[in-house]
């Protein structure tokens, strides 16, 4: 099990995002405010390599005590957005390219579930 470095307290929704917390935001940080509704798909279909390479380094940052934590977790956050943004499902493009990184964008991006 991965270990994540929270620095501040939980002052969000009990049911946020793991990496919401640690951004420390009122609001969810992961959500797009836009329609899905018809799109040209303009972008590009793949993410670039030098996106895993940053994720992998913030990943690195949340999970040591070195490093402004806080500040990793909110461009984590702005690069997950941007890529869904651009039609590019982070974790569903990591599955594919990028295995070793999957364990630790899940346990981040996955809202805790309640038990009955």
């Amino acid at each position: 099990m991965l270990a994540f470095i929270i620095t501040r307290p939980t002052t969000t929704a009990p049911a946020c995002h793991p990496l919401c917390v640690l951004v420390g935001a009122a609001t969810c940080s992961l959500a797009i405010r836009r329609s899905h509704g018809c799109r040209p798909n303009l972008t590009a279909r793949e993410v670039d390599p030098a996106v895993f390479a940053e994720v992998r380094a913030l990943l690195a940052t949340l999970t040591t005590p070195v490093g402004d934590v806080q500040s990793a977790a909110t461009r984590l956050a702005a690069i997950i957005r941007r890529e869904a943004l651009d039609d590019r499902h982070l974790l569903a493009h990591a599955r594919s390219d990028e295995p070793d990184l999957v364990p630790a964008l899940e346990h981040l991006t996955s809202r805790p579930t309640s038990s009955p």
